[in-house]
Formats: C-alpha cells, sequence, structure tokens
C-alpha cells in the first residue's frame, strides 16, 4: 500500500501526518522544538532544531508503520522564516522567524526599490529578514533558504529549490515566474536565490543518512511543499472557486480560491499561486488574542454561555494594540471595544461579533476589488470548534459553514504528496 507523508513546522513544533491513496490518515504524530530566542524586535532560532525534531518525530512513525511504503513526502513551514546557509546546507546564520521584525531599516529600502510592493513593503517577509542576515557579512556561494527549503533540501542533499508559496514574501513574481528585474540592485548574489517551482512538483530522491537509517526507501521522493498557512488551506478540502477557508487563532487569516490574483497594498490583500488558481486573501491583527487577553482561562466557560439568537450589535474592531494589516492596512488604527456591557458574558460576545465582523469585512473587500464572495466557508483553528460562536458567524457572513477535512497543516502536506490535489482545472 502505497503511503505519503506531509511534514509541518511550526513556531514550537514539528507534526507529521501519513496517509494512504484514499487520503485516510493512517497516523499523526507532533513533537515540540524549543521557542525562539526573543530579544527586544528580533525572534531567531537554530535550523539544527528543526531537523532534531524531525528525527524524532519520524522514529516514532517508523515504530509505528512500515515506512518503506511512504512514497512521497512533502514539507511546510513558518511563511517568511528564513536562512543563510552554504551550498552543503551548513546555516550560516540563525534563521529570522516569520515574526521577526527587526529588519526596519531593510524594509524601508526594499519598499522603495520595489516601488511599495504589497508583500514587500512591511519588516514582515523573508527578503527584508534575508538582507539583515547578510547585512556586514562576507558570505560566498551561500544559498537564502525559507524553513522548508531547508529541511526538503537536506533531505534530498541539495540546496536549489523553493516553491511558489513561499517564494512570495522573498519577492518572486508568482504572476509572471519570474524574479523582478530590481532585485540587481539588491545588495545579494542574485545565484543565491533559488529554482522556483510549483508546489508538489518532484525536487529529488531521498540521499540523507539520517532518513535511510530510519529505514526510508531509497526511491522517497521529495516534493516541493508549502508554506503552513497554505498547506492548512489544502487540509480542509476546499478546492473550488466560492470556496474559503478562515483562519481563526492568535490572528485572523482569510484565504479565498480565485480564478485571478488579487494584490492590494491599501487592503493588506495578496494572492499565493496554486496550479492555475489562487489564493486571495490576508492576516488580521484581530483574533484570539484578546479573548485569551481578556478572558484567560474562562473562554471555554463564557462560550457556553453566549446566545447566537440575539446578537448585540455592538460594532467592536477588537485589536489588542494600535495598528491593523487586513483588511485594512493601517499602522494608526486603534483598538475599538467601546462601550462594555456591564455583563461579562455580552462583553465576550460583542468581542466574538467584533471578530466576525472583521472576517465579514475581510470577503467584503476582496470581492469588491475583483474576488468572488464566499458561497462556502470552512473553518481552522480553536475558533472553529465554538459551536455557539459558528452560530454567530452564520448569521453576520450569510454563508454555509463547512467541516473541514482535516484541521492540520501537516494533513495538507500529505495531500500534496499524495497528488490527489488538483488545481489546474
Amino acid at each position: 500500500m502505497d503511503l505519503f507523508l506531509g511534514i509541518d513546522f511550526g513556531t514550537t513544533g514539528v507534526r507529521t501526518s501519513v496517509i494512504d491513496q484514499n487520503n485516510e490518515e493512517i497516523i499523526n504524530h507532533s513533537v515540540t522544538i524549543a521557542s525562539p530566542i526573543l530579544k527586544e524586535q528580533l525572534v531567531y532560532q537554530d535550523p539544527k532544531l528543526w531537523w532534531k525534531a524531525l528525527i524524532q518525530n519520524l522514529t516514532f512513525i517508523k515504530n509505528k508503520i512500515d515506512i518503506k511504503n511512504i512514497k512521497r513526502l512533502s514539507i511546510d513551514g513558518t511563511s517568511g522564516t528564513v536562512l543563510v546557509a552554504d551550498q552543503k546546507g551548513v546555516p550560516l546564520t540563525y534563521a529570522l522567524m516569520y515574526n521577526d521584525a527587526s529588519a526596519v531599516e531593510e524594509a524601508k529600502f526594499v519598499e522603495e526599490l520595489s516601488s511599495g510592493h504589497p508583500i514587500l513593503s512591511s519588516p514582515s517577509n523573508a527578503l527584508v529578514r534575508a538582507l539583515s542576515l547578510l547585512k556586514n557579512q562576507k558570505f560566498h556561494n551561500y544559498k537564502i533558504l525559507h524553513q522548508a527549503d531547508w529541511v526538503a533540501s537536506k533531505i534530498i542533499g541539495e540546496f536549489k529549490f523553493s516553491d511558489e508559496n513561499n517564494s512570495l514574501k522573498l519577492g518572486y513574481d508568482c504572476s509572471l515566474r519570474v524574479w523582478p528585474d530590481w532585485f540587481d540592485k539588491l545588495p545579494i548574489d542574485l545565484d543565491s536565490l533559488p529554482e522556483v517551482v510549483t508546489p508538489g512538483k518532484t525536487i529529488g530522491l531521498l540521499n540523507n543518512k539520517d532518513f535511510l537509517d530510519l529505514g526510508f526507501s531509497k526511491n522517497l521522493e521529495v516534493v516541493a511543499g508549502t508554506t503552513d498557512s497554505i498547506a492548512a488551506f489544502l487540509a480542509t478540502g476546499a478546492n473550488k472557486s466560492g470556496e474559503a477557508v478562515t483562519s481563526i487563532g492568535t490572528t485572523l487569516v482569510v484565504k479565498t480560491i480565485s480564478d485571478k490574483p488579487i494584490f492590494d497594498k491599501k487592503f493588506g490583500i495578496y494572492s499565493h499561486r496554486l496550479g492555475n488558481r489562487w489564493l486571495a486573501g490576508g492576516a488580521s491583527n484581530v483574533g484570539g488574542k484578546i479573548l485569551k487577553e481578556k478572558f484567560g482561562e474562562r473562554i471555554s466557560e463564557l462560550s457556553m454561555k453566549i446566545n447566537p439568537d440575539k446578537l448585540l450589535n455592538l460594532n467592536y474592531y477588537p485589536l489588542t494594540s494600535k495598528g491593523e494589516r487586513f483588511p485594512i492596512n493601517d499602522p494608526d488604527r486603534m483598538p475599538n471595544i467601546e462601550p462594555k456591557p456591564n455583563n461579562e458574558i455580552d462583553f465576550f460576545q460583542a468581542i466574538l461579533e467584533g471578530i466576525t465582523s472583521v472576517e465579514k469585512l475581510s470577503y467584503k473587500k476582496i470581492n469588491e476589488i475583483g474576488g468572488e464572495y464566499p458561497k462556502k466557508i470552512y473553518t481552522v483553528g480553536g475558533g472553529g470548534k465554538n459551536r455557539l460562536w459558528n452560530e454567530i458567524r452564520k448569521k453576520i457572513l450569510q454563508v454555509e459553514l463547512e467541516e473541514a477535512l482535516s484541521v492540520d497543516a501537516s494533513f495538507g502536506s500529505a495531500l500534496l504528496a499524495s497528488g490527489n490535489i488538483n488545481f489546474n482545472d
């Protein structure tokens, strides 16, 4: 029986999923990774920790199934996490994480050079982090690698590939499928940039002693992966125009399937390419963070007491601090959680309604600039498990909410490895 392996790297762990040809999950396992180191705006992690955790995870897997039956694997990683390595993959730097915001000077430089590119006009992209890592260094024959790139490349023993989804935040033009002309003006060696391929394309066969020692077949294929958010999207089963995925975690992320790319800096909207389709959307600073901040361990208790039949309509915009990215790109946007009801349950529900209103506004903005308002929404993240909140969401969104096939990004990566996903129709 042919099996397929999906590997998902998050901030503090690595999760694996093994599925069969019918997309049935055989096993799912996670291993923790030490949290990134925080120093003011700097957020970094040692890439060697990723590999150590992965081998630990797969050691568990091999004791449960015959891993020689795994034919292909795919890896997703945190979007925007980047490192610099030599030609053999040995890290020359630590990895700057997706939430690192230290490269302020580099961000200003790239914004000016790229004429206000909708993805690159902030410190939160791989390109400015790469420039920061290379600053004042004299590396030769180096490679700029995303998290998923480095791990996949280590398995095949060749460090030169990336996928279109990870490369988007490095500045790759997914519409034209080229690196922009203005890259010639960057203080980097252009040979350090990866060869970009489509997610799911085979990039090589197994050529790694650690994997061979675990018992993997030498004919194991490694296919180009994706970002963690795209893998989570794939995991839901959404694959048609008019279908969308909302992720309700610490932050709110929405993505909807579009027949064309949609970019708009004003609203913080950008698009990932998948075959001949696009995933248009963005990430808001609104989300579960404010619930944890305001209600702590009482979230589950309060969730059971809200009343979806009676909306409060207090029009909250529940940010935890100043600044919003999407669906309004405004660094000066202030939180609005007033007026505050006397009743704690009502206050809790008003915040849930506020998050949902931002979700609706997100889909409306995408619709206004050329996308389709969703006919069906899949939900991932902790917020999607809240039954009564989902009743509120149905009322506000006026859209059918669909149960996800899976909520694990590792499952989405396994689907990608299986080849059972088609976005080319």
